[in-house]
This record gives C-alpha cells, sequence and structure tokens, in this order.
C-alpha cells in the first residue's frame, strides 16, 4: 500500500513540475494556444500578404503581456511550450 502510493506521488510530481523547465521573463506581447497546430494556423493566418486578418475567434488561445513571468519547458526555432498554472501552452515562431 504505502509503495503504490508513493508512485502515485512520484508520478503527480514529475507530472506537475516539468523535469527541464526553466522560469523566464517575456520580453515582448506573445501569443499562447492550447495546441502547438492552433499556433501554428494562427500564425499562417496573420501572413496574409499585407490584408486585413480574417475575423476569426481563436479558441483558447490567450495573451500574455511583457513582463510575465512563466517556465519554458522547450524553446527553439519554431515553437516555444511553457507551463502557466499548470497547463501547458504552445506559440508558434
Amino acid at each position: 500500500m504505502r509503495k503504490s502510493r508513493a508512485v502515485v506521488a512520484a508520478a503527480v510530481m514529475m507530472n506537475s513540475f516539468p523535469a527541464f523547465a526553466e522560469t523566464q521573463t517575456l520580453t515582448h506581447k506573445v501569443r499562447f494556444c492550447p495546441t502547438w497546430a492552433e499556433a501554428h494556423e494562427r500564425t499562417l493566418a496573420s501572413l496574409n500578404n499585407g490584408r486585413a486578418p480574417y475575423p476569426v475567434k481563436w479558441k483558447g488561445c490567450i495573451e500574455l503581456k511583457r513582463g510575465t513571468t512563466v517556465e519554458v519547458v522547450e524553446q527553439d526555432d519554431e515553437s516555444t511550450e511553457i507551463v502557466l498554472k499548470g497547463k501547458h501552452w504552445f506559440a508558434d515562431e
């Protein structure tokens, strides 16, 4: 019984705190979405050759202001994954 509780507790901790997360402060305003695919679609929609943006309501995306502190899980040239209030968010850059 104790062993199973320890395993469950370890699993909960591993999911709550990303192994390689690094706390960073955002240097500019960034929009994050619940999935990378949605973040990528948003980027593609904004690149419509100078035409006015499509009047689309994006579901579930958030815009974080400059100076917000977040846990960065993974960051490369194309995307960023963060954890904010226990939920993973993605930005396509």
